[in-house]
């Protein structure tokens, strides 16, 4: 059929001619082509008459509608691309650097309630795992760069040629920076976090984001094929023959197609070119996805207009939406690990937490928190560490009751402790609770729970350090390379001391101990970083977290020992090392996962002072070396 179609293709461009001719054009042989023209006559596609001495070949009906239909068939056909992508998407491409008329800022440094459009659209990305930005700006581009100054994970690149060029030149810009694929997406757009989600999951590493029309001025109309690839992109919509979507300027593109981008703009002559124009181009060879996010709310902010629009109706309704779709996934959830039907959950609602995200659920007959893990901590955690050790001290009753954990996920359901207290810095140092929490701890010190791993805080240290992208030094706070080998110097002290070996929780925080109001029971929950260890490290953890007085650590010797007379001494200088410990150690942890978009604000260079401050009194205390 296709020399057929070639044949047919070439007696339209020149219907006079011989069959010596038609073979040269179509590369076929003299014998092959009468054959051909032979079997075209049959089948009625075309009719033969002569023309003095050549024949003059008209194309039927039949057979002009056989040459559509095939050229149709063709067009449609798209190639696949040779990788299916480099797995999960850790970057984003963040294009900031034009100005809108309506504004004397950068729109992406707008209000949106208590936080910026700026701010709203990178913690939206992090919470689908993109660890890592690159923020092309140009207009104010100092005042960006001031704002993100703290957030590690955030390159800025200046683009001077933003007054007269589009976001394909500002785009062009990162070529050298980028290695893996990456998302990329317009500063001026506040989206529901489902657009990401969903963009993610397409396994066509060559996509993007449409949505309903949405009214805005200047939209980009979209037109699909019969397979979900974008056929036309226009902002004339009398060009669509089907309006099917809206770009929303949100696009997952590979570096095979990256770097066909380039070789299409390589020599442009017009600098004012978009990228999405780019990737239609591409994706008139290739296969290019339009990932439709049904009922997506989302805003351009091109105009003051809209502007007032988001904040007033679009933002709110965002919020709502997210809301909803978290309260549905830790819906499903629970529905999936209790076995049990959405019509049984009679509330639930969000619980806290910064890294992690947890939710109160109520069914007709019980109670449970639904603890979600957040980003990173598959690499930062053993789970299947935690599972072990929290179902053990759940069994013991030192834990609340855990329903379920799943060390793969990090998913965790846990019982709700009832009329629950979650004690604090203050109500922590309370005589009644010092006594629970005493006992608490030498119940876990001194029993036979067997924790199969280890927790010693500068392997931990150096475990943090290997997760940053470049070296560590680099990121850290001022002082840190001459406090370095202090800290691991004290290793020595510890072995010299006795380093103890036993179970132990190791995060002592106050909001990890919460007791039931009905009964003042006291249990000890989260146990992420729970693993042999020396005991003084638990109460080091305790005195430093809360910040007990020399009144209250004595208060807390006395029920731990039971008012038996003991030479503290040796247990204060293994604290006082302890507390250096974990606070280098916190420090690094917070400057890691500042790294990958997390804000801690001032938490961790806190800790790190008080950790020169305290490795100065213990060098002055006890007299010895700085290390090597």
């Amino acid at each position: 059929m296709e020399d057929l179609f070639q044949l047919l293709k070439a007696i339209n461009k020149q219907p006079v001619t011989n069959q010596r001719d038609l073979a040269n054009a179509v590369g076929l042989s003299v014998g092959k082509v009468n054959a051909l023209l032979k079997e075209a006559e049959q089948q009625g596609y075309l009719t033969v008459s002569r023309d003095g001495k050549r024949s003059r070949f008209l194309i039927t009906a039949k057979g002009q509608e056989l040459l559509e239909n095939t050229l149709l068939t063709q067009r449609a056909t798209k190639l696949t691309l040779k990788s299916e992508g480099s797995g999960r998407i850790r970057t984003a491409i963040i294009l900031a650097a034009g100005r809108r008329d309506d504004f004397d800022h950068p729109v992406s440094m707008l209000k949106l309630d208590d936080t910026l459009i700026i701010d709203r659209n990178l913690a939206t990305l992090e919470s689908c795992g993109i660890e890592q930005f690159v923020l092309v700006a140009g207009y104010q581009a100092d005042q960006l760069a001031e704002h993100l100054s703290g957030k590690q994970n955030v390159t800025i690149i200046n683009n001077p040629r933003y007054k007269w060029s589009g976001t394909m030149y500002g785009l062009s810009l990162v070529k050298g920076l980028l290695h893996e694929d990456f998302l990329v997406l317009k500063s001026d757009v506040v989206f529901e976090q489902r657009a990401v989600n969903e963009l993610l999951k397409e396994k066509n590493p060559f996509s993007t984001v449409i949505a309903a029309p949405s009214g805005h001025s200047d939209e980009a109309f979209v037109e699909l094929d019969r397979e979900g690839n974008i056929f036309r992109i226009s902002k004339d919509i009398h060009q669509i023959n089907k309006v099917q979507g809206e770009l929303t300027g949100i696009a997952k593109i590979s570096m095979e197609v990256f770097e066909k981008m380039m070789e299409y703009f390589d020599g442009n002559q017009n600098p004012f070119l978009n990228f999405e124009y780019v990737l239609e181009n591409i994706g008139r060879i290739y296969r290019f996805t339009g990932v439709m996010v049904d009922d997506l709310v989302w805003s351009k902010v091109e105009t003051n207009e809209q502007y007032q629009n988001l904040i007033n109706i679009v933002y709110p309704r965002i919020l709502r939406k997210e809301t909803e779709m978290k309260e549905k996934f830790a819906a499903d959830t629970i529905v999936d690990i209790l076995h049990i039907s959405r019509e049984d959950i009679v509330e639930i609602s969000f619980a806290g937490g910064l890294t992690n995200k947890n939710y109160y659920v109520a069914l007709k007959d019980k109670e449970y928190i639904l603890r979600l893990p957040g980003i990173m901590t598959q690499s930062m955690i053993s789970r299947a560490n935690e599972k072990r050790n929290a179902q053990i001290a759940s069994d013991r009753g030192m834990n609340c009751k855990l329903v379920y954990c799943n060390a793969e996920t990090g998913v965790k359901l846990s019982e709700y402790i009832e009329n629950a207290e979650t004690l604090n810095g203050r109500t922590v140092k309370l005589e009644e609770n010092v006594k629970l929490v005493a006992n608490m701890l030498k119940q876990l010190h001194t029993s036979d729970f067997v924790m199969e791993n280890d927790f010693n805080p500068f392997d931990e240290t150096l475990k943090y350090e290997s997760l940053f992208d470049g070296p560590c030094a680099d990121r850290m706070y001022d002082g840190y390379t001459e406090l370095r080998p202090q800290f691991f110097a004290l290793q020595q002290r510890l072995r010299e001391l006795g380093w103890d070996q036993k179970p132990c929780h190791n995060d002592l925080l106050a909001n990890n101990l919460v007791k039931n109001g009905n009964n003042g029971r006291l249990y000890l929950i989260d146990w992420e970083y729970s693993g042999i260890n020396d005991p003084m490290f638990d109460v080091a953890s305790l005195f430093l977290e809360n910040e007990f007085a020399p009144e209250d650590q004595e208060l807390f010797f006395n029920y731990y020992f039971m008012g038996e007379e003991v030479d503290l001494a040796p247990y204060q200088e293994k604290i006082l090392i302890f507390q250096i410990a974990q606070d280098f150690l916190w420090s690094v942890w917070t400057v890691l996962k500042e790294s990958k978009g997390d804000d801690y604000g001032s938490y961790g260079q806190d800790r790190f002072d008080r950790a020169v401050v305290n490795m100065a009194a213990w060098e002055e205390s006890y007299g010895h070396s700085k290390g090597e």
